[in-house]
């Protein structure tokens, strides 16, 4: 007899990147949450690399950050190395990369969510989603113990119908050490979920001990790159942060791989699942990529004074015989060991075309589904969406109005309209180009674009509130007293004895920073030399914002008018029953698309591939002449 355990307000299943941050944050918006995993001591695990961050990804991490989530603030604990990237472009695509402690960053996972109030974390399996007549209702165990909630979050990684390739040998698993879910999968068939195969790799493990690192490029980290987390003025590591190494493939790793091709899962066909497209396996590459002669590889530390290097780079499923031999052939590794093989894994994802923006399904009210379930790849990208998803389950089961995250505020935003509008075809991996307003979507201002929906959601506490507050003041009146303190003609003397260009005109200080050559060093020169009293603000952070406002304010006034123009186009609603069959003069791809995919603004609706800007405009019409009237169409 099956037997109630409890009635929460929301379930969340799954404790990696996602659903700590779904569990997260519908326990800090004061509801009664549930936290289901198969393996307690697994909360927070990393079973791909060791590192958080890098090009967009760093982006979407200070976003989870802003909103009041813990990535952030768990990897400036557990840093065990860190960089800036993409110093060489613009601020639209600088961010931070680091990497973690493996064995650290779980225990801090694990802390926080045991402490955390209106949590409750449960060990067990997943078997089935229960519904009603009005939507979802809980979960069931393996055991048949029910579990009841208003909504629940799906966050079950590569765990649906996991099966491991190391070559030919087959394991069924979701990862390395942790047993594969296979009943799930069949409940979200029976609501109509589509389910396809994806695929995802990770790389081999090798000795530290026997790498000869004077063969490879050692990158220190960078002391002065700043924290992860809004919340800190620093990092804190447990130890000196660590550096990693650059070494790279070569003709005789390449000749090694494709002689033996044919023992790869993946080229065998023993592997159905589509791979990432921008994280290839090294077989992939040196297939793809024939004419490169080499790829880079990086050595990273996977813990403070463990063995274990992860081999970023050569993600692979080949057989591991064959990994030792290719390994051997890279420069610093001829005399390597091999500690773990690297493998392929293949598992069930739900099609995200069946999601609302909001990420609940379709299919099911109150069920909201999250990270690579949703066919993603990364921690970040999991995170991101585990965010989004545990706000709005939270919404949800108090009967609030869901909270929107547009693609005009967030890479966050940019990643949930690009799955729910356009799909996937394979894993998803942001990038800084997908998101086309990114020099207002910037690392360093995830804050003030994010910091106050999560306060109105009620994620962010009192103290990061207050952190914020005092930032932006800070800001706003560094802003408003250089905009407030001029140079005119009559202190061309002063501006010439610095070696500057006199002024034509009275100018501001802050116009005089759109000149590349006048950073806040040099205002605090120039006021020296004319006697102002301008006091400039000391905060590296504030002094950032500052800078960056004041030399970028033009290209940024034009992002925003772009902005507010896709924002009308957001804010013209699709209702939900909308019945395009009945639109007399829409193209057949049209109605297809639009049928299926039930865009709910004209915004999201304009994002369809293979929707025309024609239909669109027809669509427009008729919701103005339409709507009111019951979509009465001829």
């Amino acid at each position: 007899m099956d037997v109630i355990v409890n009635q929460f307000d929301v379930v969340v299943v799954g404790a990696g990147h996602a659903g700590i941050e779904a569990c997260l944050a519908s326990a800090r918006m004061g509801l009664k949450t549930a936290c289901i995993t198969m393996r307690l001591d697994r909360i927070g695990h990393l079973p791909c690399n060791c590192s958080v961050g890098g090009p967009a990804k760093g982006h979407m991490a200070r976003e989870v950050d802003a909103l009041g989530g813990q990535m952030a603030v768990t990897t400036d604990y557990a840093m065990t190395h860190i960089r800036r990237v993409g110093t060489g472009r613009g601020p639209a695509v600088q961010t931070l990369r680091a990497h973690v402690c493996k064995d650290l960053y779980p225990v801090l996972m694990q802390k926080v969510l045991g402490e955390q109030e209106n949590l409750t974390l449960i060990q067990a399996s997943v078997e089935r989603v229960l519904q009603g007549p009005y939507g979802v209702t809980g979960v069931e165990l393996s055991d048949g113990t029910q579990i009841l909630a208003k909504s629940v979050v799906l966050t079950t990684g590569t765990f649906l119908n996991g099966l491991c390739h190391e070559g030919k040998k087959q394991t069924v698993a979701a990862r390395h050490g942790d047993e594969a879910a296979v009943g799930l999968s069949g409940s979200l068939a029976s609501l109509g979920i589509r389910l396809r195969r994806f695929k995802t790799g990770t790389t081999p493990r090798v000795a530290k001990s026997s790498i000869d690192f004077s063969k490879t490029l050692e990158m220190e980290s960078e002391l002065d790159a700043g924290p992860m987390s809004f919340l800190h003025d620093q990092f804190y590591p447990v130890h000196d942060l660590l550096p990693c190494w650059q070494t790279h493939t070569n003709a005789n790793t390449h000749e090694v791989i494709n002689a033996n091709l044919n023992e790869s899962a993946m080229y065998s066909g023993q592997i159905q699942g589509i791979g990432p497209r921008y994280c290839p396996s090294i077989e992939d590459k040196i297939v793809r990529f024939a004419d490169k002669d080499s790829h880079p590889v990086f050595l990273e530390q996977e813990t403070w004074k463990g063995e274990e290097m992860y081999v970023q780079g050569v993600s692979t499923s080949l057989p591991a015989w064959v990994q030792i031999a290719l390994l051997k052939t890279i420069p610093g590794m001829e005399n390597v060991e091999l500690m773990r093989p690297g493998y392929a894994v293949e598992y069930d994802m739900a099609d995200p075309l069946q999601l609302t923006p909001e990420l609940m399904s379709k299919q099911l009210n109150g069920l909201f589904l999250a990270g690579q379930l949703n066919g993603t790849s990364g921690y970040e990208e999991a995170a991101g969406q585990g965010i989004v998803a545990g706000i709005n389950a939270a919404q949800y089961a108090r009967e609030d109005e869901p909270i929107a995250f547009p693609r005009t505020n967030s890479f966050i935003g940019v990643m949930v309209d690009d799955l729910t509008t356009k799909g996937v075809e394979d894993p998803y991996r942001m990038l800084t180009a997908r998101a086309e307003h990114r020099l207002l979507l910037r690392h360093d201002n995830a804050d003030e674009r994010l910091t106050p929906l999560g306060r109105l959601a009620g994620v962010v506490d009192d103290a990061r509130w207050a952190r914020f507050e005092a930032k932006q003041e800070a800001i706003a009146k560094g802003i408003f007293d250089l905009e407030s303190t001029f140079v005119s003609p009559a202190n061309d003397a002063a501006l010439e004895s610095l070696g500057m260009q006199p002024a034509k005109n009275r100018t501001s200080m802050f116009d005089m920073m759109r000149r590349p050559e006048v950073t806040l060093e040099v205002v605090e020169k120039i006021v020296n030399a004319i006697g102002s009293d301008l006091e400039l603000p000391t905060a590296e952070a504030v002094r950032e914002q500052v800078s960056l406002r004041a030399m970028y304010a033009g290209y940024i006034a034009q992002q925003q008018r772009l902005v507010d123009n896709a924002n009308k186009l957001d804010d013209l609603k699709i209702p939900a029953d909308w019945d395009y069959e009945a639109m007399s003069g829409l193209s057949y791809e049209s109605k297809e698309k639009l049928g299926r995919i039930r865009p709910t603004t004209i915004g999201q609706a304009s994002r369809i591939p293979g929707v025309r800007p024609t239909d669109i405009a027809l669509v427009v019409g008729y919701l103005k002449g339409k709507v009111g009237r019951k979509n009465e169409v001829s």
